[in-house]
């Protein structure tokens, strides 16, 4: 069963289709208006990008958060609070030879290094900033970055999907960063678009099961 997350991901690009691709495509990839169509399609383009940016964006924070709520309230350690410790970048240092700081100048920064609870604190604020600051994408390398401090296997991806997302991102980065004479010289046929998204959409429902795993894994029973 899809997440309520995918779900509204797919009603978003069914209304980003009704609102600006035609509503029958020519076999040809012939219309009356080229311009219109054009512009239209690459609107289209930009606006699913940013759904399915926001979808992996808004599921990665919302385990993240589970997790590390089931460990504020119940000590719960599930395999997605094991790897955002791994992965999160923050230094996991041996303990230091005194349990009190030796001096004032150390003492505020002490907890780092005796507690356990201050290094997780800091790996899952760390990782929203991540995600929702230096995340520009759904390339492989942005998906790899949100996924793998969740647990999420990462062999569990069709190689063929991820060249398809960096595929996309690389078409998004072209539309918004390039003058659109360029893109209307040579038009753009809405049905290509279209079925773009529909193959990617195909190929996260997979990894949106997985996730809801991880999501169920990062419950504590007591939760």
């Amino acid at each position: 069963m899809p997440s309520a997350r995918y779900l509204e991901l797919a009603e978003r690009i069914k209304e980003l289709k009704r609102l600006l691709l035609p509503s029958r495509f020519d076999p040809t990839g012939t219309y009356k208006d080229p311009l219109r169509v054009t512009t239209r399609a690459l609107s289209f383009r930009v606006l699913s990008h940013a759904e399915v940016e926001t979808y992996f964006e808004d599921r990665a924070i919302e385990i993240a958060t589970t997790a590390l709520k089931s460990w504020k309230e119940h000590r719960f350690v599930s395999v997605v609070t094991f790897h955002l410790l791994g992965f999160g970048g923050v230094e996991t240092s041996r303990p230091p030879p005194t349990l009190e700081a030796p001096d004032r100048q150390k003492a505020k920064d002490w907890s780092t290094k005796v507690s356990i609870d201050d290094r997780l604190t800091r790996c899952v604020p760390g990782f929203y900033h991540r995600v929702h600051k230096e995340n520009h994408g759904v390339k492989e390398q942005n998906i790899i970055d949100m996924l793998i401090p969740l647990g999420y296997d990462i062999s569990l991806c069709d190689p063929l999907f991820m060249q398809k997302m960096s595929s996309f991102g690389e078409a998004r980065g072209a539309t918004a960063h390039t003058s659109g004479k360029a893109h209307i010289k040579k038009a753009v046929d809405p049905k290509d678009e279209y079925y773009v998204l529909r193959e990617i959409l195909d190929g996260i429902l997979p990894i949106d099961s997985e996730l809801d795993r991880l999501l169920q894994a990062s419950l504590s029973a007591n939760t």
